[in-house]
């Protein structure tokens, strides 16, 4: 009997491996605006949310320095979230944003909403480059909760429909300008 309990802890510590996430490698590259998962393939991107539910941790590395020379270094670049249902991104929708802050040499983060098309904003906090956090987002049915590494904000959400296609947003560079220069992310989905 002892035998039999000791192959079956064996046999399901062996197993604890299939069910790690791994971390996927998003990179933008030089001249573009949207980003490619790495080794991936064609519809790798096309997926929707599950639940009002997104949790993901994400770690930027030295890539995600640069200078523009210009205004548009203040843009707000795009990490990961969701369309709201059944709307196109650009209508309704949440996710993270971030840019380079050179003053600081870190990663601002920021709540990036659209509302009935209209494009709402707030910052959230900063992250250190080769820093993990950890990014939360929480539908509910008159807001939006959002957190990064226990620091949190609520924004307002207007969403008529509570049912449908919520598809996911991936990371993407800019604004105007696109991707200096080879930009790389790396993400692990742990909840959606």
């Amino acid at each position: 009997m002892k035998a039999i309990v000791v192959i079956l802890i064996i046999i399901l510590s062996s197993c604890s491996d299939l069910y790690i996430v791994p971390e996927s490698h998003y990179i933008i590259p030089e001249g573009k605006h949207s980003s490619k998962l790495v080794n991936g393939s064609i519809g790798d991107k096309l997926r929707s949310i599950k639940t009002g539910r997104l949790e993901f941790s994400a770690r930027f590395d030295n890539s995600a320095r640069y200078d523009l020379h210009n205004n548009n270094q203040q843009d707000i670049n795009k990490l990961m979230g969701f369309s709201e249902a059944n709307q196109h991104h650009q209508d309704g929708s949440i996710r993270f944003g971030w840019r380079y802050d050179k003053a600081q040499d870190m990663v601002e983060i920021f709540a990036y909403a659209y509302r009935d098309k209209q494009l709402y904003y707030e910052g959230i906090t900063m992250v250190e480059i080769g820093q993990t956090a950890v990014y939360r987002i929480v539908v509910n049915p008159s807001s939006y909760y959002l957190e990064v590494d226990g620091v949190s904000l609520v924004l307002d959400r207007e969403q008529k429909e509570q049912k449908g296609f919520y598809y996911m947003l991936y990371p993407y560079f800019g604004g105007d300008e696109k991707a200096p220069h080879d930009i790389h992310i790396y993400i692990k989905e742990l909840f959606r």
